[in-house]
């Protein structure tokens, strides 16, 4: 039976022995950094739930603010699909 259960792990893992670090020995003292704050917006402000009225609020707060900011970025021929996604992840 070990034998069974040690051959199927080996059909998913694979051990492999790397030759070099994955990181280099020498390291930018500056790292170089995008400004992509423009680009990012918040999904809705962060309140405190006192509650469960003010959390439903926040919940549909989130909901309406993920699918607005994804209309603004794909258009409004994927609002049925960021509903979707809103409804099975928020």
């Amino acid at each position: 039976m070990k034998k069974l259960i040690a051959w199927l792990k080996s059909l998913f893992i694979k051990e492999t022995i790397m030759s070099e670090p994955l990181v280099d020995a020498v390291a930018d003292p500056q790292p170089v950094v995008e400004n992509v704050a423009a680009d990012v917006q918040p999904a809705a402000p962060v309140v405190a739930v006192t509650s469960p009225l003010d959390a439903e609020k926040s919940a549909f707060a989130n909901f309406v603010a993920f699918v607005e900011h994804g209309i603004e970025k794909l258009g409004s021929e994927a609002e049925a699909e960021l509903v979707a996604l809103a409804k099975k992840y928020l």
